[in-house]
């Protein structure tokens, strides 16, 4: 699998970015997957875990799948922190620019997608158990991430602008998160009104169960694949 690393200005940090292209379809838009937090308590194996969660995204998806970890997390250098996380999901965005994107998030990187600049190049979302954001700096630390120091934890919560019409969105939450845990997302949800799944399991689990991503390719398939775009 090619592996390449984006050098993130002006921070000047090197982004972990794989890129899966065996399996593309012509026309369709390429995938910007990020599994957040939750897989790096995995044997310290991160990058594996999201290369090989690229791979099997790329095969079921038939298009490119472009994987990332945020600063602080796996090879990624540098430490994680609210803005940089915004950040680090805009420069991967307008590094991959013109080419059309949906973005695929985990947790806080799911909640920074929605937060992040919408360039026009991004025609849907997809967050899959957004609402973590009130996290503590211990329980962030078990995990493995390098947290930034000068960082206030729990994040208090980006703020979310309203999202183009444009951009299709599907929110995924766990059975064991009321929505209400996260007022601001809740607004949006009442008026964006995203296609919007509960599953139940704990938000934990949610990385290796089967069921978000089956939803996932559901909606791909109904929302982005049947209107090919023209990516030349």
């Amino acid at each position: 699998m090619p592996v390449d690393q984006l050098q993130c200005e002006p921070a000047g940090l090197s982004l972990f970015v794989a890129t899966v292209k065996e399996s593309s379809t012509p026309g369709r838009p390429a995938v910007l997957y990020s599994p957040g937090i939750a897989e790096t308590d995995i044997g310290g194996s991160s990058d594996r875990v999201l290369q090989e969660a690229a791979e099997r995204l790329s095969f079921y998806c038939r298009t490119q799948v472009i994987g990332m970890n945020p600063h602080g997390i796996g090879e990624s250098e540098g430490t994680l922190g609210p803005a940089s996380l915004v950040a680090d999901l805009e420069a991967v965005i307008d590094f991959l620019a013109p080419q059309p994107l949906v973005l695929i998030g985990f947790g806080l990187v799911g909640y920074a997608m929605l937060a992040a600049k919408d360039t026009g190049s991004v025609l849907g979302v997809v967050t899959v158990d957004p609402l973590v954001d009130q996290l503590s700096r211990e329980e962030l630390l078990t995990t493995g991430v390098r947290l930034d120091p000068e960082e206030v934890f729990p994040f208090p919560g980006y703020p979310l602008t309203a999202m183009g019409g444009h951009r299709r969105w599907m929110l995924i939450i766990p059975g064991d998160r009321p929505r209400s845990y996260n007022p601001m997302l809740e607004h949006h949800v009442q008026t964006l009104h995203p296609e919007l799944h509960r599953v139940y399991a704990t938000s934990t689990r949610l990385h290796n169960d089967p069921r978000p991503y089956a939803l996932i390719l559901g909606w791909l398939e109904r929302e982005l694949w049947s209107h090919p775009v023209n990516t030349a």
